[in-house]
């Protein structure tokens, strides 16, 4: 299934190379530079979710040593299967002493809480997409439900679950409201950035609007989500260039809305590359200028074994 949809993008891109060449082309450098900053932008916003749902669990991690973990793990991703991602950021976080439960449990609260924002912000897009999609486009409107699986009380009941399968100490305590509010904020910050990017690359097709960046903030947040959703392709290669030439019908045709995605798949590997690099270089400088302080700090919430 992988090498079929590998092998199918492929020929889509060469079949397309000709707009995806263009889509660049008509970019300058200097919206070519934002574009990756944007994308950049977006994964440091990722970073802040993952270390604030830490600190809503009591364990407490500096940011470059959080971005090293978390940036650098994510290019796991690449391979078949999301589950690379996870296992290889909880192997990270063992040199900065991270309990290994709460690395993964944080990792996957994150990956919820992407899902559950990208529902929020995707249904933006109902009024723009019912022209296309017709009435199934108001079913997006049923996204912002998902919010309320972000109160403390019930997030901590999911974060349990997932502690108890893998027979860990369970949380006594809700989880921090503060930082839990915090991460939800920096998870939108994510989206925002994300759709600046695909706002920019969508310049050669029309003039560009606030209600144009509206969708195309709707349109990679859906994309994105279903990507993750389908974790046996590496990185959602196919879905989610898929859902976002779906998203984006309103202002691009297919051949045009195809050639953005592809160009934003290559933006983003780029950019992965790019902010893995930066993760392990600000982390690097932070151990070596303060001595002692790249130890997480474990606390507070009261644990008790689970079955127990």
């Amino acid at each position: 299934m992988v090498l079929a949809v590998a092998g199918a993008v492929t020929y889509t891109m060469v079949a397309h190379w000709g707009e995806i060449v263009q889509t660049f082309r008509v970019l300058s450098w200097k919206s070519m530079v934002v574009t990756v900053l944007a994308i950049a932008a977006s994964m440091a916003c990722s970073v802040k979710v993952w270390q604030h749902l830490l600190e809503a669990m009591g364990t407490q991690i500096r940011f470059g040593h959080a971005a090293q973990v978390n940036l650098v793990g994510q290019l796991g991703k690449y391979l078949p299967g999301s589950v690379w991602a996870f296992v290889l950021q909880a192997q990270l976080g063992k040199q900065f002493k991270i309990p290994r439960a709460r690395a993964l449990v944080a990792l996957l609260l994150a990956a919820g809480m992407s899902i559950v924002t990208a529902g929020t912000v995707g249904a933006l897009a109902a009024p723009s997409l019912s022209e296309t999609w017709g009435g199934w486009a108001w079913l997006l409107l049923l996204g912002p439900l998902g919010l309320v699986t972000l109160a403390p009380p019930l997030l901590t009941r999911i974060a349990n679950l997932a502690i108890r399968a893998m027979r860990r100490l369970e949380l006594d305590a809700n989880l921090r409201g503060k930082h839990v509010t915090l991460a939800a904020l920096w998870s939108f910050g994510a989206w925002i950035f994300l759709g600046l990017h695909i706002w920019l690359l969508t310049g050669s097709l029309a003039r560009q609007t606030v209600g144009g960046y509206v969708l195309c903030m709707a349109a990679i947040a859906l994309a994105m989500a279903a990507g993750f959703v389908a974790f046996i392709l590496p990185s959602g290669i196919g879905v989610r260039e898929a859902i976002l030439v779906a998203g984006l019908s309103p202002i691009a045709s297919v051949s045009q809305a195809l050639a953005i995605a592809l160009a934003s798949r290559i933006l983003f590997t780029f950019a992965d590359l790019l902010s893995a690099l930066g993760g392990l270089i600000a982390s690097r400088i932070t151990l070596r200028t303060r001595a002692g302080g790249h130890i997480a700090e474990t606390r507070a919430l009261s644990e008790h074994r689970g079955g127990k």
